[in-house]
């Protein structure tokens, strides 16, 4: 799979029980909520005549999901949806939401099973 890119207003992308479902060019791809390694928010210095403001939620052996800000999914999945499942660093996100430059936030990081066990 690669990189799977929710762009189309036919595309989706949505957390329904523990499944992340990304609908993109006709294909549905399922992925476990436990799979999540970690999630980002990327800036570019496009805006504001782009959309320059995306989410990438990388869920394991080399498979990311992206999502653009202006997508009409991203708010749902990120606040209502995901943001609900994960500890999501929200001060990320508004640092995220005010930069202008090229930037990576770091929002959601799975933990080690050996820190979780300590």
């Amino acid at each position: 799979m690669g990189k799977i890119r929710v762009e189309t207003n036919e595309d989706s992308l949505f957390l329904e029980g523990e499944k992340i479902h990304a609908v993109t060019a006709g294909e549905e791809y399922i992925f476990d909520l436990e799979d999540v390694v970690k999630m980002v928010i990327l800036t570019t210095d496009m805006g504001p005549m782009y959309c320059d403001m995306g989410l990438a939620v990388d869920v394991g052996n080399g498979n990311v999901i992206f999502i653009m800000s202006d997508h009409r999914c991203y708010k749902s999945f990120l606040f209502d949806q995901i943001g609900k499942a994960l500890p999501i660093d929200y001060q990320k996100v508004i640092e995220a939401a005010s930069c202008i430059d090229n930037q990576v936030f770091l929002i959601y990081e799975k933990k080690n099973q050996e820190e979780t066990a300590s």
